[in-house]
C-alpha cells in the first residue's frame, strides 16, 4: 500500500531524532570515558587507628615579597618568627646540607613539587615558596631508616662561629604504604635544630593494584600524598644543579610539573605578585 506524504515524513522525523539521539550517546560515552582516564583516582577514606608523627609551627610573613607562611618543627622552633633574611639562608643551608649527605650516604633523592618547579624557571627557589621538597624510593627510605633514623650531623654555615646541627628523622609510620594514612603523608624531615626549618621527605611506591588501601592500578609509582607517576617520567633521574648545589631532578620534570601545577604553571610570568624577568632570569616584586 502507497504511504502518504505525510506519513513518510513524520517517519523521517522519527528516524532523524532516533539518529540524533544515538550520535549524542555515543559522544556522551566518549566524554565520560576520557574523563574516567584524566581523572585522578578519588581518595581513600582516611585510615583509622593511627597518630601523627609529624606537626609543625606556622609563622606568618604579611608581604607580598615572601612566602605568606613558614613552617618550623616545634621541637625545635623559637618563640618568635625567625626573619625572612634569616629563613632564606637557612633554606640555602638546609638544600646543601641534605644534598651533601644524602651524596655521602649514597642515598638517591630528587627535589619534587614546588622546589622542582623553582627549578624549571631559574634553578632557584620561588620567591613565595618556604619549603623544600624531595623524594626518594621507598627502597632508599627503609634503607635510610635502618641505618641513620635520629642520627645528627654538623655543618659550617657561612658567617656563623658554631656549626648548625641537622637532624635526619624518619617517620615510623613511613612503613605504611596507604593514602588513608593522612595523617602521615610526609615520610620524613631533614631538620635545621638551630630553628627547626625543615625538608620533607617523601617516599614512591609501586603498586601492586587497587586495594581498600591504595587507589592506583599495578605499577603505578606513588607516593603517600596522593601524586601519582609513571616511570619512565621519573626514571632516569638527571644530574643538575639548584642554587649552585648539586641535586638530582626527574627525567621528564615538565610534564610531571604539568600534571600537577597545569601547563600554564610553567610559561605564566605573574604569579603571587611577582613578574618574571626574561632578561636577569630572577623572579621579581611587583
Amino acid at each position: 500500500m502507497r504511504r502518504k506524504p505525510g506519513n513518510i515524513s513524520a517517519l523521517m522525523i522519527v528516524r532523524s531524532r532516533r539518529t540524533l539521539l544515538y550520535s549524542l550517546g555515543v559522544v556522551m560515552l566518549l566524554i565520560y570515558t576520557l574523563y574516567l582516564w584524566r581523572t585522578p583516582s578519588r581518595p581513600l577514606p582516611p585510615m583509622p587507628g593511627t597518630y601523627q608523627y609529624f606537626s609543625e609551627i606556622n609563622f606568618e610573613y604579611h608581604t607580598h615579597s615572601f612566602g605568606a607562611i613558614s613552617h618550623c618543627d616545634p621541637r625545635f622552633a623559637p618563640s618568635q618568627a625567625p626573619g625572612i633574611d634569616e629563613t632564606k639562608k637557612a633554606l640555602f643551608a638546609l638544600m646543601k646540607t641534605y644534598a651533601a649527605t644524602m651524596k655521602e650516604l649514597h642515598a638517591e633523592s630528587w627535589i619534587a613539587h614546588g622546589t622542582l618547579l623553582g627549578w624549571h624557571w631559574n634553578q632557584k627557589f620561588l620567591p613565595w615558596d618556604n619549603d623544600i621538597d624531595v623524594q626518594m624510593s621507598i627502597e632508599t627510605l627503609a634503607a635510610l631508616a635502618t641505618a641513620y633514623n635520629m642520627s645528627e650531623y654538623q655543618y659550617p654555615v657561612a658567617g656563623e662561629d658554631r656549626p648548625r646541627t641537622y637532624l635526619l628523622d624518619i617517620n615510623p609510620h613511613y612503613t605504611i604504604a596507604s593514602t588513608r594514612d593522612v595523617a602521615n603523608k610526609i615520610d620524613g624531615r631533614w631538620i635545621d635544630t638551630t630553628n627547626g626549618k625543615y625538608i620533607d621527605i617523601t617516599a614512591i611506591h609501586v603498586s601492586s593494584g587497587k586495594t581498600q588501601h591504595i587507589p592506583f592500578d599495578q605499577g603505578v609509582l606513588f607516593s603517600k600524598d596522593g601524586h601519582r607517576y609513571r616511570s619512565e617520567d621519573l626514571f632516569p633521574l638527571q644530574d643538575t644543579t639548584f642554587e649552585d648545589i648539586g641535586v638530582k631532578v626527574p627525567r621528564n620534570p615538565a610534564k610531571i610539573l604539568a600534571e600537577e601545577y597545569g601547563k600554564r604553571s610553567l610559561t605564566k610570568t605573574r604569579f603571587h605578585w611577582h613578574r618574571f624577568n626574561k632578561a636577569s632570569r630572577l623572579w621579581e616584586a611587583e
